[in-house]
């Protein structure tokens, strides 16, 4: 026996939970204070049985509150005001006095704060919390009726049984109903919410500028950038390639959008991708270098072998690339030689008199490069993420000096060397590397692996991808090399795989998947035949029939396999009717009384047995049940 009242406080705090716990990472100090002590309070004076506080004086609490959070509204702060609100509208039910209005209180406000979670991350741990707070609001709901009628119930271990089941089969009679219009339901193209913006980019990462010499060392960071679904590439081959900076100024390499146009071709063999990117505010797509397609909403190809959207958003998607990966991307005919030759004042001498000995010693634009690449080799240039040199100055001190830097030291001075000697150059910005998952059958890569690297044009030829950073006497060590497959790393990779199939079967699920599906249906619609349509049908009744007898049994399991105790009744009445002479009537005759229209001590003996299980509610023992099948064989023929 359990009571009403304690058990319907039990589910009502461990649903507050469900509500609270995600979105508690997401809520400031005071909301997250206020929750500790409105659980704390609640479970403590459930306990006591007593409540200090009256009622109107926690809701009055509630008003300076709202007036707070009211002034911290506005177009670029419109959740967290909201959120932190409910956060403390729940605190403050939870700990005050409990009836069955102020439960159904607490049951709304923690939907609420589980629904409000979903606005800053829906990871798939949002639909296991969902589940168990449906689950746990359906079982409270059921019990508020009893509750509602006698407070003071108390509830058998048998009856409490049935009530759970109740409450978990409501939420999965829902569910045919929750896969069927999933895929039905409209989409739309930009989040209602565009508030989870770009991911915090720590000292690494993908940026709109290469800025060498800005700090003086920089850390990995292992946020994820996307995801790409494709065969397993050799590692050299991972580059993967999302902007050209092709403007330099002072020291800094940024993107000029008026790109000279150029006529490019692309090899005939391609690799496809499908790429999911991480959602942030960079609108350039990613693809393996150099993709010769993107294919994506809303998006555009640039004459340099990027390509962007044209509106940058938050929301997830997913696009398809098919790319070429020689490592040359070809031009037809010539380009702007003058717009890559660019250079800004107040280059160092030093740089200069470098540049002008290339340039002398190189006769052409190939035997340059090679010079280039020799001077790097040779130079005893390390790879380091520390140790930087910073200031004006900077470049100049790595090739010259420290001789120690990141891909943006070893590229930016690489491209600024080549133009000084009459090498078009430009930067590549992207990634390097990839985290093979196999169970996914897609690269993980993240913001740690943003990099950069160098296209120079050779006449005749195109655009050649030189990577200076592989030129660092500890580039195998540092740089490039692929992880090993550790016990954890697999653990790592088949979580992430759960993620991936949740971003893109639910998350990602958005207009142009419904579109895709559409289409899908409307081309196997039209190329249906009367004999495909005749084994289709076949096919689906023989479905239609299983599932109808699956259904049959399963409501009509009591008359088709009755419980013992009622084979037992049965087989009672067909040894009066047939022994004894005595009709029955079911229903409208009691045991006893038919025991005394048959006048025989067996069946006075069987009924008295029968009824004690019966009339007490219980079921009989497998004593009983042996000994009223040995009355039966015995008979109860009049003496």
């Amino acid at each position: 026996m359990i009571a009403i009242s304690s058990l319907i406080a039990f589910l009502c705090y461990a649903t507050a939970l469900c509500g609270i716990v995600p979105l508690f990472p997401w809520l400031t100090t005071a909301p997250r204070l206020a929750l500790a002590a409105g659980m704390a309070a609640g479970i403590w004076q459930s306990l006591r049985g007593a409540w200090p506080l009256p009622n109107w004086l926690l809701n009055a609490s509630i008003v300076p509150v709202f007036l707070y959070y009211a002034t911290q509204f506005s177009s670029s702060n419109a959740v967290q005001p909201v959120v932190s609100l409910l956060a403390v509208m729940l605190a403050v039910r939870l700990g005050g006095e409990k009836t069955g209005r102020h439960y159904l209180q607490i049951l709304a406000l923690s939907l609420f704060c589980l629904a409000s979670s979903s606005l800053f991350d829906l990871s798939p741990l949002f639909l296991l919390y969902l589940a168990l707070l449906l689950i746990l609001v359906a079982l409270s709901l059921v019990l508020l009726a009893f509750l509602d009628q006698d407070s003071g119930m108390w509830l058998p271990s048998h009856d409490l049984r049935r009530i759970v089941a109740a409450g978990v089969l409501m939420p999965l009679a829902s569910l045919p109903l929750l896969l069927f219009f999933f895929p039905l339901l409209p989409r739309t193209q930009i989040p209602l919410w565009n508030i989870s913006g770009a991911p915090v980019s720590g000292s690494s990462g993908f940026t709109d500028r290469v800025d060498p010499g800005s700090s003086e060392r920089t850390s990995q960071s292992s946020q994820l950038a996307f995801r790409a679904e494709m065969a397993r590439q050799p590692q050299q081959q991972l580059y993967w390639r999302a902007t050209v900076f092709n403007r330099l100024e002072g020291t800094r390499w940024l993107r000029d959008s008026r790109v000279p146009p150029e006529r490019l071709a692309f090899a005939s063999r391609r690799i496809g991708q499908v790429v999911y990117p991480e959602p942030g505010l960079s609108s350039f797509l990613v693809a393996l270098d150099v993709p010769a397609s993107v294919r994506a909403f809303r998006a555009r190809s640039n004459p340099d072998a990027t390509a962007e959207l044209r509106s940058s958003g938050s929301r997830r998607l997913s696009y398809r690339a098919d790319s070429s990966v020689a490592g040359l991307l070809r031009v037809i005919g010539g380009i702007d030689r003058d717009f890559y030759l660019r250079l800004p004042s107040g280059v160092p001498q030093s740089v200069t008199r470098l540049a002008g000995s290339i340039r002398a010693a190189g006769a052409s634009d190939e035997r340059r490069v090679e010079l280039l690449e020799r001077f790097f080799r040779d130079g005893g240039y390390r790879y380091s993420m520390q140790g930087l040199p910073i200031g004006e100055h900077a470049l100049e001190r790595f090739l010259f000096e420290t001789r120690q830097g990141h891909c943006e030291f070893f590229a930016s001075s690489f491209a600024l060397l080549a133009r000084s000697a009459g090498v078009p150059a430009r930067l590549v910005g992207g990634y390097l590397g990839g985290d093979y998952n196999d169970v996914g059958g897609y690269y993980l890569v993240t913001e740690g692996m943003a990099h950069v690297w160098v296209e120079v044009f050779i006449g005749g030829r195109g655009w050649l991808r030189i990577d200076p950073s592989s030129f660092a006497r500890n580039a195998d060590a540092f740089w490039g090399s692929q992880r090993r497959r550790t016990p954890l790393l697999r653990l790592r990779m088949a979580l992430d795989s759960l993620d991936h199939a949740w971003n893109r079967s639910v998350i990602g699920y958005d207009f142009e998947h419904q579109a895709d599906v559409a289409r899908g249906a409307a081309r196997r619609l039209h190329s249906l035949t009367p004999k495909r349509l005749l084994k289709g049908g076949m096919a689906a009744l023989g479905a239609l029939s299983v599932v109808a007898l699956a259904l049959f049994l399963l409501f009509r399991r009591s008359a088709l396999f009755p419980p013992r105790e009622e084979r037992l009744l049965r087989s009672l009445y067909r040894h009066l009717e047939r022994e004894c002479g005595v009709r029955v009537q079911p229903g409208r005759q009691g045991l006893f009384e038919l025991a005394g229209l048959a006048e025989d001590e067996r069946v006075r003996e069987f009924v008295g047995i029968y009824a004690g299980a019966l009339y007490r509610d219980r079921r009989l023992t497998d004593g009983e049940y042996r000994r009223l099948r040995l009355l039966l064989r015995a008979g109860f023929r009049r003496r």
